[in-house]
C-alpha cells in the first residue's frame, strides 16, 4: 500500500482499501517516480518519386545522419522545409505535408533509433491508399499499416511505449454547455498522446504565443511542458481531476434530469398518497364489481360504428375538396372571360370614335398641322404623331361570340357551385354524426364498471410504483449535502498530487529557468538578465531592467527562447535524470526573422557548440542563409542546393 493512497484516504475520511479501489476503478495512476529520458536519433532518410505540374523530374533523395548538428540549405520554396516535415511525418504517423509534396513522393524510408534500439519506417503512396511497415529491433519485428489512421495509431503506440511517455488525461469543457452548468463541468475527458507530444521535436519560425507546440490554446503547451520537464505527479493530478470532473458531471446530469422530471410531474407526494389510499379502498370493494362482458360488447360496437363513420367522413371531405376546386377554377375562367369581353368592346368603341377624328391643329398647343414636324406625311399617317393608323378595326363579332360562351360557362359555374355547397353540407352532417358517435363511445366507456378486481388492483400497483419513483426522484433532485465517497477520494487525490507536484517542481523549474536564460544568452539575447518558467507554461523575461513575457518580445527573440527552452529541457533532464525530451530537435528557418547575418551565424555556431557539450543531442535544421550555413556547418553535415535549384 503506497503512502499516497493512505494520505488520500485520510483526506476523504475513508478506509485505505476503499480509497484504493476507487482510484483503481477510475484509472488514477501514481507517477511520483518517472522513467529516465530515452534518446531518439534519426540515422537515415530517403524518398523517391516523380514530380508533376510545372515542376518535373525524378525525385531521389538520400541522407545519412547521426548525432550533432545537421543542416539543409536552399532558397525559399525549394524543398528544405519539406525534408523536416517528412521526418516529422514518419515519426508521428500523421502530419501536414503539402498536397503537391505528398503527391510527388511515392516511397519514404526513415531509419532511426530510440534508446539504442533501431527501428525503420517505410511508407508507400503509389497506386492507392498509403501503406507501409514499422520494423523494430535487431529481430526485425514488422508491424504493417494501411491508411493514414493506422499509420498514426501504430506510431502513437510505438513512440509512447519506447520513449516512456504517459498518456495525460484532461477535461475540456463543451463549447455549448448546458444553461444550468454554472460550475462549468459539462464537457468530456480528452487524452494527450504522441501526436501532441511530438510538437516538442519541431521548432518552426512562426509567430505564435506558444512557447512549446503550435498553439497556446487547448492545454497543449502545458501538457508538453509538464511531460518533458519531468514534473512528478503530473499524470496523477490530471487523472484525478479528469475523473472527478467526469463523476461530478454524471451526478449533476442525474440531478438535472431528476429536477426536470420533478418539475414535469404535476402530482406531489401528498397527492399520490391520497390517490393511493383511495385506490386501496376501491380495491376492497372489488368483489362487488359487475361483469365487464356486456360493457365491453357495447364499447366494441360503438368503436366499430365510429370507425365506419370516420372512413365515410374522409371520402366526403375529399369530394368536397374536389367540387370546391372545380367551382373555383370555373369562377376564375368566367371572371377572365368577362374582363376580355369588356376590353374588346371598349377597344372597338375607342377605335370607331378616335379613328373618325380629323384634327386641324395640335390638341395641346393649338399649332396648325402644316407647322408640325409630320406635316409632310400622307393621309395614311397621323400628321400629329407621325404613326400609321391601326391596320384593322376590332371585329365586334369576336366579343359577341365570347359573350355567348360566357353564358354557357356561367351555367356550368352555377352547377359547380351548387355541387360544392351540397358537398359542404354532406361534410357538416358527417361531422355531426362523428361527434355523436364519439359521444356514444365515451358514454359506453364511462359506463364500464370501475370496481372490477383486476382494474382496482392494477391501479393500486400503478400508484405504488409512481409513489416510490416520486420519492426517488425527489431525493435525487435535492442539492447534495456534501461530496460522495467517490468525489471525496478523487478530490483528495487531485489536491494531494497537486501539492506534491508543486513541492517537487519548484527546484526543477528553477533549474530549467536558469538553463533557458544561459542558453538564450548564448543564442544572442545579450541583454537578457533572468528567466522564470512557470508550471502553466508562462515564461517571464527580464532584460534591460524591464520585466516582460514571452509573447511580448520580438519574433527573433521568441525563436531563440523556443530553441533555448527545448535545449534546456533536454540538458536539465539529462543532468538530473527526470527530463523526458528525447534529444531530437527539428529547427525550421531559424534565420527568417534575423536582420543581421552575423546574428544567425552566432546562433548556428552556438547550437553546434551546445550539441558538442550535450551527448545524444541531434539538431536537424533548415535555413535559406546558404553562405552562413556553409561557413559554420561542416560540409559532411550539409545538404546544399545551388541558387535557384531544389534540394530534391
Amino acid at each position: 500500500m503506497s503512502d499516497f493512497v493512505e494520505v488520500v484516504a485520510r483526506r476523504a475520511g475513508l478506509e485505505t482499501a476503499q480509497a484504493e479501489e476507487i482510484l483503481a476503478r477510475h484509472g488514477v495512476r501514481e507517477s511520483g517516480i518517472l522513467p529516465r529520458p530515452r534518446p531518439l536519433q534519426v540515422t537515415h532518410l530517403s524518398f523517391t518519386g516523380e514530380k508533376s505540374g510545372k515542376s518535373t523530374g525524378t525525385v531521389d533523395f538520400s541522407w545519412d545522419l547521426g548525432p550533432g548538428v545537421w543542416c539543409v540549405t536552399a532558397d525559399n520554396l525549394r524543398g528544405k522545409s519539406s525534408i523536416l516535415e517528412i521526418i516529422w511525418w514518419c515519426l508521428r504517423g500523421t502530419g501536414a505535408l503539402q498536397t503537391d509534396v505528398r503527391n510527388w513522393i511515392h516511397q519514404v524510408r526513415l531509419d532511426a533509433q530510440v534508446d539504442g534500439e533501431p527501428f525503420s519506417v517505410r511508407v508507400e503512396t503509389v497506386g492507392g491508399p498509403l501503406t507501409g511497415t514499422l520494423t523494430v529491433g535487431v529481430q526485425h519485428h514488422v508491424t504493417p499499416f494501411a491508411g493514414d489512421a493506422e499509420f498514426a495509431s501504430v506510431m502513437n503506440a510505438f513512440m509512447m511505449d519506447r520513449l516512456g511517455l504517459e498518456f495525460l488525461r484532461g477535461w475540456r469543457k463543451d463549447a455549448a454547455a448546458h444553461q444550468d452548468d454554472q460550475d462549468g463541468r459539462d464537457g468530456q475527458v480528452v487524452v494527450t498522446s504522441w501526436p501532441a507530444f511530438s510538437h516538442a521535436l519541431l521548432c518552426r519560425n512562426r509567430e505564435s504565443d506558444a512557447l512549446l507546440g503550435e498553439t497556446a490554446g487547448g492545454g497543449t503547451m502545458v501538457s508538453l511542458l509538464q511531460m518533458f520537464v519531468g514534473l512528478p505527479w503530473t499524470a496523477t493530478r490530471r487523472d484525478a481531476k479528469a475523473a472527478l470532473d467526469l463523476v461530478q458531471q454524471s451526478l449533476k446530469s442525474q440531478r438535472r434530469r431528476a429536477q426536470q422530471d420533478h418539475a414535469a410531474r404535476g402530482a406531489t407526494l401528498d397527492d399520490l398518497k391520497v390517490q393511493l389510499d383511495q385506490a386501496r379502498q376501491t380495491a376492497d370493494l372489488a368483489d362487488k364489481a359487475p361483469s365487464l362482458e356486456a360493457a365491453v360488447s357495447v364499447v366494441e360496437q360503438a368503436g366499430a360504428h365510429l370507425s365506419e363513420l370516420t372512413a365515410r367522413h374522409t371520402v366526403l371531405v375529399q369530394q368536397m375538396e374536389q367540387t370546391r376546386r372545380a367551382e373555383e377554377e370555373l369562377h376564375e375562367t368566367l371572371v377572365l372571360d368577362r374582363v376580355r369581353v369588356r376590353d374588346l368592346r371598349e377597344t372597338a368603341a375607342a377605335q370607331r370614335f378616335f379613328g373618325a377624328l380629323k384634327p386641324t391643329c395640335c390638341p395641346r398647343c393649338s399649332t396648325t398641322l402644316d407647322q408640325l414636324p409630320h406635316a409632310g406625311l400622307d393621309e395614311a399617317h397621323c400628321r400629329i404623331c407621325g404613326s400609321a393608323p391601326a391596320q384593322a378595326i376590332t371585329d365586334p363579332s369576336v366579343a359577341d361570340e365570347l359573350a355567348a360562351s360566357i353564358e354557357t360557362l356561367s351555367d356550368a359555374h352555377g352547377t359547380a357551385r351548387s355541387a360544392a355547397r351540397q358537398a359542404a353540407k354532406n361534410v357538416q352532417a358527417s361531422e355531426t354524426a362523428l361527434a355523436q358517435a364519439r359521444q356514444h363511445l365515451a358514454e359506453a366507456q364511462a359506463a364500464m364498471p370501475t370496481t372490477s378486481a383486476l382494474r382496482a388492483h392494477l391501479e393500486v400497483a400503478r400508484l405504488e410504483g409512481a409513489f416510490a419513483e416520486r420519492q426517488t426522484a425527489e431525493r435525487q433532485a435535492r442539492p447534495p449535502q456534501g461530496m460522495s465517497p467517490e468525489e471525496s477520494v478523487l478530490d483528495g487525490a487531485s489536491k494531494e498530487a497537486d501539492k506534491r507536484a508543486k513541492d517537487a517542481s519548484a527546484a526543477l523549474l528553477g533549474n530549467v529557468s536558469q538553463e533557458i536564460c544561459s542558453l538564450a544568452i548564448r543564442l544572442g539575447m545579450k541583454e537578457l538578465q533572468s528567466i522564470k518558467l512557470f508550471g502553466n507554461g508562462k515564461l517571464e523575461v527580464v532584460k534591460g531592467d524591464s520585466k516582460t513575457t514571452f509573447s511580448a518580445v520580438t519574433p527573433g527573440e521568441q525563436v531563440r527562447l523556443r530553441i533555448a527552452t527545448l535545449l534546456a529541457l533536454l540538458r536539465v533532464g539529462k543532468e538530473i535524470g527526470v527530463g523526458r525530451h528525447p534529444g531530437l530537435l527539428l529547427l525550421d528557418s531559424a534565420g527568417a526573422q534575423e536582420t543581421i547575418d552575423v546574428d544567425l551565424a552566432e546562433v548556428l555556431s552556438q547550437i553546434q557548440g551546445i550539441c558538442g557539450e550535450t551527448p545524444g543531442l541531434q539538431v536537424i535544421m533548415a535555413t535559406a542563409k546558404r553562405d552562413l550555413a556553409t561557413a559554420v556547418i561542416p560540409p559532411d553535415r550539409l545538404k546544399v542546393a545551388a541558387s535557384g535549384d531544389p534540394v530534391w
